[in-house]
């Protein structure tokens, strides 16, 4: 994998506490900052997956009225409360 240098301005607090986990860890901070944005980028992703995946539903008819899904969980909880 390759890499390449950009330039990204942090706000102060974010940078101190990048410097300080740095310092404990002994892991360069440019690692840490990588690992960051790595993870949230995976979860920008997956929150763009879930949002397309609702719109499909939607799209699709896929859908319930606030009642069905209280009912639904009311179903639920009653069975649970048998087991």
């Amino acid at each position: 994998m390759g890499t390449a240098a950009e330039s990204v301005k942090l706000d102060d607090d974010v940078r101190e506490e990048l410097r300080k986990l740095s310092e404990s860890s002994g892991r360069p901070l440019a690692a840490l900052a990588n690992d960051a944005l790595r993870d949230f980028l995976r979860y920008e992703r997956s929150v763009a997956a879930a949002i397309d995946r609702g719109v499909a539903d939607l799209d699709a008819g896929r859908t319930r009225t606030t009642a069905e899904v209280l009912a639904l969980l009311e179903e639920q909880r009653l069975a649970r409360g048998r087991g």
